[in-house]
């Protein structure tokens, strides 16, 4: 299929931007990793280790019974790179002769957007398809203010999150564009410094809720919402190295930390040169061993730590109004 470019008039210097999403998810998520992590790794997969958890006992006061002796198990979670992801067109002589192409502007321009577009859906795609241990219902028309008021439902998933230890920095509230109309007029809505935070996310933030900032992110859908710690996603993103074979090609910094390849070659059978940008990503939900009333594991029958997600809390969200009586 031959490419379309405007003709017939002069084009103006600087071209109209284009109603493409904002990519701020991968500069929310900070456990990030590259490829000096991956080189050698089989199955193109890394186990991300943590610490053992331990609870200290109490030995009776001058008795002579025996210690108990704890197993040291440590737990980790699988990340693998295993999302090729890439934009390819090609350009014939008749458009680079008697067309008006700007190379950056018209081409690499829009397929650096459109990878680095697929690299960070792969970031939320982890994260809306975890499996949740916690939720909370949000209806701004709800009878029950526990549901109805944004201020209340960020109170109860901050509750969520100190009982699973959740660090008290680096929390957001992440929403589609329905639910953050619903927050914005909300008159407890705390203004935020913006001055600390990624600079693809200030754009987006609509304020700030029972110590959560509130974060609009295109990549959800408008009536998603999820509450979720910045190390609730580990993720990974890969320039690949530019082939012996090509004519000319390198890295092409994409933005919020993004990283990608583009190569230019020529097709000899079509007589065409040819653009191509990929890179290689992988996410997953950062899951934590689960523990019991007295902070020791849960094991499960092979003796190993039962492990799940409580780094993300999932927003249940409906705009229903109660039956009348």
């Amino acid at each position: 299929m031959a490419n379309i470019f405007t003709k017939g008039t002069k084009l103006a210097a600087t071209a109209l931007a284009l109603l493409r999403k904002t990519i701020k998810a991968p500069g929310l998520f900070t456990t990030k990793y590259g490829v000096a992590d991956f080189k050698g790794a089989e199955g193109d997969t890394i186990g991300i280790k943590r610490p053992a958890v331990l609870v200290a006992r109490k030995k009776e006061w001058r008795g002579d019974d025996a210690i108990v002796i704890d197993k040291l198990v440590n737990t980790k979670i699988q990340l693998t790179l295993d999302q090729h992801i890439y934009s390819a067109v090609q350009l014939s002589p008749e458009e680079e002769t008697l067309d008006e192409v700007d190379y950056v502007r018209d081409i690499q321009a829009p397929q650096v957007t459109a990878v680095a577009e697929a690299v960070a859906a792969t970031v939320v795609t982890a994260l809306t398809g975890a499996t949740f241990v916690n939720s909370v219902k949000f209806n701004p028309n709800s009878a029950d203010p526990m549901e109805s008021d944004p201020r209340k439902v960020a109170v109860r998933a901050r509750k969520l999150f100190q009982k699973a230890h959740v660090p008290a920095t680096g929390r957001y509230w992440l929403v589609g564009a329905d639910v953050s109309e619903a927050i914005a007029s909300n008159d407890k809505l705390l203004e935020v410094d913006t001055s600390g935070l990624p600079e693809a996310l200030r754009e987006g933030v609509v304020g700030r809720l029972g110590g959560f900032t509130i974060v609009e992110l295109d990549e959800l859908d408008p009536t998603a919402s999820y509450f979720v710690h910045e190390s609730a996603v580990a993720w990974v993103v890969v320039a690949p190295v530019v082939p012996n074979g090509v004519a000319k090609g390198g890295g092409v910094a994409a933005g919020n930390g993004l990283a990608v390849t583009q190569l230019w070659d020529y097709d000899s059978d079509h007589l065409k040169d040819r653009s191509v940008v990929h890179a290689f990503a992988g996410a997953a939900p950062v899951t934590d061993p689960k523990t019991n009333a007295d902070g020791s594991l849960v094991l499960d029958g092979d003796n190993k730590p039962t492990l799940q997600f409580v780094r993300g809390i999932k927003v249940t969200y409906s705009t229903t109004a109660p039956a009348a009586s």
